[in-house]
């Protein structure tokens, strides 16, 4: 569901439907926004990041350790292997625009997943992954191949068990030491998928549930471009998952929510199916 709210906000960005300027104009920087509860707070919209200091050894485990940690924590190899699809609801709200909408994901193994957000105004967003390219649906109908780093860091996430194969999708990550972030005491990978934007993984060294994703279009700056959070996680099916995320950017604050979660259900070929392009 994270990848529909980065599509939208891309496409915010780009005034791709009437309401990008408002959302654009009205910002709440001093308030984050909601999605059926109150969101995760945030100071301000992809801050400027400074590396985190590099502890004693002893302190930051390599980050294959870290990723297995992580693994552990969310239920484990075995637990999630016995999923092999998942149909999620819930709500998304941007800063700056009225009402909530509402978010539907399609997810089949290995690779193939669609997901729609419906805004309150009736605006339709379209993604998917339909397990040879990621694509991008606008308001208008019209479909694009997601190419380029994005398309890379799609065709990664697109993987079913993405959440505990993260040392087979970042094969070159790098722990990076300790740092507090949003009030938490974390640990920070440094990671790309091949072909991929840089990513700063934040996971919580109490809990080792990753709770942040800094994420930077331009690897020189200091800056990232988007700053994606999850929190509530619970248990499903004996995985867990996190229900409230937010992603912020320039000029950019989304907030979604889960409420319904089905795993192990039958999903068609109709269902994660790319449209066709109306233009």
């Amino acid at each position: 569901m994270r990848r529909i709210a980065f599509v939208v906000a891309g496409m915010l960005l780009a005034g791709a439907w009437p309401g990008a300027a408002g959302a654009r104009q009205n910002p709440a920087p001093q308030k984050p926004a909601e999605a059926g509860a109150q969101s995760q707070g945030t100071a301000a919209a992809a801050p400027a990041t400074t590396p985190p200091a590099k502890p004693a050894a002893a302190v930051a485990p390599a980050a294959r350790e870290i990723f297995e940690r992580y693994a552990q924590a969310i239920g484990g190899h075995e637990a999630w292997q016995k999923l092999t699809s998942r149909v999620t609801r819930g709500t998304i709200r941007i800063e700056g625009i009225d009402g909530t909408g509402t978010t539907l994901q399609y997810e089949r193994a290995p690779n193939q997943n669609l997901a729609i957000a419906t805004l309150a105004d009736g605006t339709v967003f379209r993604e998917g992954f339909d397990g040879k390219a990621s694509w991008e649906q606008d308001p208008n109908g019209t479909v694009k191949v997601t190419e380029g780093a994005r398309g890379a860091d799609a065709r990664a996430e697109a993987d079913f068990y993405f959440e505990v194969e993260l040392a087979k999708i970042y094969p070159h990550a790098r722990t990076m030491g300790q740092r507090t972030a949003d009030g938490r005491l974390a640990i920070v990978v440094e990671a790309s998928a091949p072909g991929g934007t840089l990513h700063w993984l934040y996971f919580d060294a109490e809990t080792w549930l990753r709770f942040r994703t800094d994420i930077f279009e331009n690897p020189l700056s200091p800056s990232p471009t988007t700053v994606e959070r999850y929190d509530d996680y619970k248990d499903v099916d004996g995985v867990k998952y996190p229900f409230k995320g937010s992603l912020r950017g320039e000029g950019t604050n989304i907030a979604t929510r889960l409420t319904v979660i089905h795993h192990n259900v039958t999903v068609t070929d109709d269902e994660v199916a790319r449209p066709v392009s109306a233009n």
